[in-house]
């Protein structure tokens, strides 16, 4: 079986769905498929190029794992703004979707790219040449847009992106969604046949935090964070739908000293609106950590105590923060602000791994992060063990990868 990956991210790019992408492209050349992944050149989480990567049109890349990729051009975003946004995901679409065009035909096409444009321009391509196509669904657009402020749900143009989204899913041989909320969704708004939407969680390999004493209080002697402060930390991309800025505020309105430290680890195109809020604010238990390479991982996760999700609205019923799984993964429980009722808080609830807060309420934020500084230590260490339990179970890449490659394979048969 002749195997096509679109996939707008993928490695060195530290990004959750690029590893997806690299595990699904492994997972099928392991059985003996064979698999050709296009993608773009590299940029994020910082918007800017890789040394090492000339942009080009198609760009034929080596490796050793089994499979072969091919890098096509995009313009680079490095602000969220929609215009930015749009020609990143429009620039992609098209030479991806050339690129489809020229390569030989593949017999089934999974593609993990940005919603709508990039990935309506490749089911285009994958209709001419009768392809099936099975997509992957890991934020729902335009709802992530309203969530964001960046469109009006009532206007002539997210209407259309709603109804263009309901004409690729239909269109496609299988439609695999990362929770039961968003099953719904295609269900009931997109108008998908139930038989065609597979529900298989995002995931990640097993993490250990390190627990090397010598070299962690090395890493926040590098920092600059106080040796006797609790440690409660944000890793990830400092980005619109993130939120960050409700930690710094939160932070304003815990007493100043060194009982408490906050860690925020990442890049992204809030991190400076962030860095000059704090600055603002004299928060001066705030630390950023950028770039965050992905080696001092395990020395972020040892460091903290909690973890904290933040999300921006109602951005938690259009996606589900990937980052979720890492942290559990730690053993470390989590602050998650979500809007109760979505996929964030369900899994939240039923994991038992944290606690939950409404967005945006940064003084319901402080008060949580008060209550877990109050409370048993053994109770804290509990729910870190139940997210991680959870995740072991359900969250990890034996658990879902190979549902993923099942559903391509029964693409093809059907």
């Amino acid at each position: 079986m002749r195997v096509t990956i679109v996939s707008c991210v993928f490695p060195p790019e530290p990004v959750v769905s690029s590893r997806t992408s690299l595990h699904v492209a492994q997972g099928l050349a392991g059985r003996g498929h064979q698999v050709t992944v296009v993608t773009a050149f590299p940029s994020k989480p910082a918007g800017r190029g890789y040394p090492g990567f000339a942009r080009r049109l198609i760009a034929r890349e080596k490796n050793g794992n089994g499979f072969a990729v091919r890098r096509c051009f995009s313009t680079f975003s490095s602000r969220s703004r929609l215009l930015s946004r749009f020609l990143e995901n429009f620039t992609f679409g098209l030479s991806s979707g050339m690129a489809v065009l020229l390569m030989r035909r593949p017999d089934v096409l999974y593609v993990n790219t940005w919603p709508i444009v990039a990935g309506g321009l490749v089911f285009l391509a994958a209709k001419l040449r009768r392809v099936p196509m099975v997509v992957s669904i890991q934020d729902v657009y335009p709802e992530s847009l309203f969530a964001q402020g960046h469109l009006s749900e009532t206007s002539i143009l997210g209407k259309g992106l709603r109804w263009m989204d309901g004409v690729i899913a239909r269109g496609c041989r299988a439609v695999i969604v990362i929770s039961e909320r968003f099953a719904a969704i295609y269900r009931e708004q997109r108008r998908v046949a139930g038989a065609r939407i597979h529900v298989v969680p995002n995931w990640a390999d097993d993490l250990q935090p390190e627990t090397d004493a010598e070299r962690l209080s090395r890493f926040r002697e590098r920092l600059e964070i106080p040796p006797r402060a609790r440690i409660f930390a944000y890793g990830g991309n400092v980005g619109t739908a993130a939120g960050v800025e409700n930690l710094i505020q939160a932070v304003r309105l815990l007493p100043a000293g060194d009982r408490f430290h906050l860690l925020i680890a990442g890049e992204g195109s809030r991190l400076e609106h962030c860095r000059a809020l704090a600055e603002e604010t004299a928060c001066r238990d705030v630390t950023f950590h950028a770039p965050w390479r992905s080696d001092e991982t395990a020395l972020v996760l040892g460091l903290a105590e909690v973890l904290l999700l933040p999300t921006q609205g109602r951005q938690s019923y259009a996606s589900v923060p990937s980052k979720l799984v890492s942290y559990w993964l730690a053993g470390r429980p989590v602050i998650a602000q979500a809007c109760p009722g979505s996929s964030l808080a369900d899994v939240l609830e039923k994991a038992g791994g944290g606690w939950l807060v409404a967005p945006g309420r940064p003084e319901l934020l402080a008060a949580k992060i008060r209550e877990v500084l109050e409370m048993n230590a053994a109770e804290v260490r509990r729910r870190g063990e139940a997210g991680r339990h959870f995740a072991l179970r359900n969250l990890t890449r034996a658990a879902c990868l190979p549902r993923v490659l099942d559903v391509m394979e029964k693409a093809v048969s059907r």
